[in-house]
């Protein structure tokens, strides 16, 4: 055992001290973002911005099984650069050049923060109005007590 009234003298600049040496980022590899990956987070985007119809209102079951459902997201890559191409379905009474306006800058925010690509170009396309009274969904059954 040592003995406790034994101090200890610490340099703060003792190298052994330091944690491991820093890495160069060079050597860390490269990040790799699937092309669907870029697909949902636009298409998650798209969902996000107020005004925007849920898919469940734009499709009834065998339209969403067969793909038919808004938004639909198409996006070419070529690197960490894409193009979008998003069709869209809005609830009434949104404006749609503000709907439109929003979605193309929530795509090019999430794409860049989340995947890391770079947007080019969004294009935008009001496919679809749908009603509100769709968008609520059906009346909650109450429960009996």
């Amino acid at each position: 055992m040592s003995d406790p009234t034994e101090r200890r003298h610490v340099l703060l600049d003792d190298p052994s001290l330091d944690g491991p040496e820093p890495v160069d980022p060079s050597g860390r590899g490269v990040l790799r973002v699937a092309d669907r990956v870029v697909d949902k987070v636009a298409r998650a985007a798209v969902l996000g911005v107020v005004g925007v119809a849920p898919a469940a209102a734009t499709a009834g079951t065998v339209g969403r099984a067969l793909g038919r459902a808004y938004p639909q997201v198409t996006c070419a890559r070529a690197g960490d650069r894409a193009r979008v191409v998003l069709e869209i379905a809005l609830v009434w009474p949104s404006p749609a050049a503000r709907v439109a306006h929003e979605v193309c800058e929530a795509v090019t925010d999430q794409l860049l923060a989340l995947a890391g690509v770079h947007v080019d170009e969004v294009r935008t396309t009001v496919a679809r109005i749908v009603d509100p009274s769709d968008v609520a969904g059906p009346p909650k059954e109450q429960r009996v007590r």
